[in-house]
């Protein structure tokens, strides 16, 4: 918990260095996207947090995770033409169900090496990277969904 309270004051501050107003409603949707283990969809984030404010629109909740994205705070993953989110932005494999779209993190530990001599030799400079595992889920595989 007190991870999650220093990510909510790590970005709070990076979005009051951007200019950026903290409203009552742009905090409910920071503290559900980190609180959220399930890489919500904006859909999902707009349920969750319409119940604590009514008059939430959906396009306040689309232009939070913009900006919350473009500040490299949340990740975006598309899996079946919708977009997920993640506030965990240490690097970690993603295993992503084709069948019913379920998105799982695998620990950091599970992440790939990168062959950097190989990198070096093109003059590529890597800025960041994700490794995303399409498969099915066991549920799946058992015919659940």
């Amino acid at each position: 918990m007190r991870e999650a309270n220093e990510d909510l004051e790590r970005i709070m501050q990076r979005l009051r260095d951007k200019g950026y107003r903290l409203t009552p409603q742009r905090m409910a949707i920071l503290r559900a996207i980190l609180s959220s283990r399930s890489h919500p969809t904006a859909e999902e984030i707009y349920q969750q947090v319409a119940a604590e404010f009514p008059m939430l629109s959906l396009a306040t909740v689309y232009k939070t995770l913009n900006v919350l994205r473009e500040l490299g705070e949340v990740l975006e993953i598309e899996v079946g033409g919708r977009s997920h989110y993640d506030a965990n932005i240490t690097p970690h494999p993603h295993l992503i169900c084709v069948k019913c779209h379920r998105i799982m993190d695998l620990p950091p530990e599970a992440m790939v090496k990168l062959p950097e001599e190989f990198i070096a030799q093109t003059g590529f400079k890597v800025l960041q990277y994700y490794l995303e595992i399409y498969g099915l889920c066991s549920q799946c595989q058992e015919g659940g969904k």
